[in-house]
């Protein structure tokens, strides 16, 4: 979607599938992880030295196992925490700086549903996601005046393939009675990307 809307990408994974996607994209690929931050500064120098700014930034991080709640070991809650909440802590302190010589830029970080209503199955993503919606509340309020916006998205399930035998309970749970699918997502994402976003 930020392709189609003339936006020059990099993109960071920890998977070599990367590199496919980079290439189908015009993009920059860079192999690394969100939870180291010699990687994500990696990232932003490549970026910055290949296009000479950074107008957006999308956090997006994988979806971690659950369990039950006091089964949890603390290196899993250390390592959802990393990957979920500093990553984006650690790419702002290294994006805000450029976007405020540019004058703005805006940061989208991908949350989930859960963050405003747990859910049992998945304890650790959702305890972290409320950190991350604090953090992007608290930067908004004191970055907007200077131009630089951050939001966070929240969807619900989202997946484009239709299953054999699609799970009732998430029909039911579900108000649209199906999963969003990634292009609705990517929408909202790249509005909020826009200038028409401001």
């Amino acid at each position: 979607a930020l392709a189609a809307d003339g936006c020059r990408l990099a993109l960071m994974s920890r998977s070599e599938g990367i590199d496919p996607i980079a290439a189908e994209l015009g993009a920059i690929a860079v192999r690394g992880s969100v939870s180291s931050d010699d990687d994500l500064r990696r990232l932003v120098d490549r970026t910055g030295d290949a296009y000479g700014r950074i107008d957006v930034v999308v956090n997006n991080s994988g979806h971690p196992k659950g369990g039950p709640i006091l089964d949890i070991p603390d290196e899993q809650w250390s390592d959802v925490f990393e990957m979920y909440f500093l990553s984006v802590v650690r790419m702002t302190r290294l994006v805000v700086p450029l976007m405020l010589r540019q004058g703005g830029g805006s940061l989208i970080n991908i949350s989930g549903a859960g963050y405003n209503e747990p859910d049992m199955r998945f304890p650790v993503a959702d305890t972290i996601r409320e950190s991350m919606s604090a953090y992007t509340k608290l930067f908004a309020r004191t970055y907007a005046a200077k131009g630089i916006r951050m939001n966070c998205v929240a969807p619900n399930v989202v997946f484009d393939h239709e299953p054999d035998e699609p799970d009732q309970r998430l029909i039911d749970e579900l108000p649209i009675g199906r999963p969003a699918r990634h292009a609705e997502v990517s929408r909202v994402v790249a509005f909020l990307a826009s200038d028409a976003a401001s």
